[in-house]
């Protein structure tokens, strides 16, 4: 177990890689851990002793709850990413674009999204700051309340239904809904 400060290596031998700093031509750890020293690389790493917050990337799919409607986008409270057990760190927010919604024509947000819904979505860019879409059939919403009554909505015929006021309800739909414990 290497701890932060302690010497590793000369800087002629071997180049820095993660955890590991470089200070007057000798590599320090930088955090605690497990010493990797990569020789084809000719890079000595640290691997954490504890689990590092997740980092989200291009590509990501995140669950995320609809904190706010705007006439051509929504705020995202991004929860958790798909497959990391680890769940977000930290307080984090990304946005959805009307034209990133839907493979089709979008004229009312309100009728794909309601606040409060948890959905899955693609990320499309991870900085500056965390765009989404959810074009693809298995984003979209996978768990939604009814905002009147809110009870639970349930899939019946491939739409949403509300059996307290026995009606549909439209959103835009992920094909993992009422699949996904977030």
């Amino acid at each position: 177990m290497k701890l932060p400060g302690d010497k590793l290596a000369s800087a002629m031998e071997y180049m820095p890689g993660n955890g590991v700093y470089e200070e007057k031509g000798e590599l320090f750890a930088g955090i605690c851990g497990k010493l990797k020293e990569d020789n084809q690389k000719m890079m000595v790493s640290i691997e954490p002793a504890v689990s590092t917050p997740v980092k989200i990337n291009e590509g990501d799919t995140v669950f995320g709850r609809i904190q706010s409607l705007r006439d051509s986008m929504v705020s995202v409270e991004i929860l958790k990413v798909k497959d990391e057990k680890r769940s977000i760190g930290n307080y984090t927010v990304g946005t959805l674009h009307i034209a990133k919604m839907s493979s089709e024509y979008v004229s009312d947000i309100k009728t794909l999204y309601q606040i409060n819904d948890l959905i899955q979505a693609t990320v499309v860019k991870s900085s500056p700051a965390i765009e989404l879409t959810t074009k693809s059939d298995k984003d979209g919403v996978v768990f939604a309340r009814c905002g009147v009554t809110h009870d639970v909505l349930k899939l019946v015929d491939g739409e949403l239904w509300s059996e307290e006021l026995r009606r549909r309800v439209t959103r835009k739909i992920s094909s993992k809904y009422g699949k996904v414990q977030v």
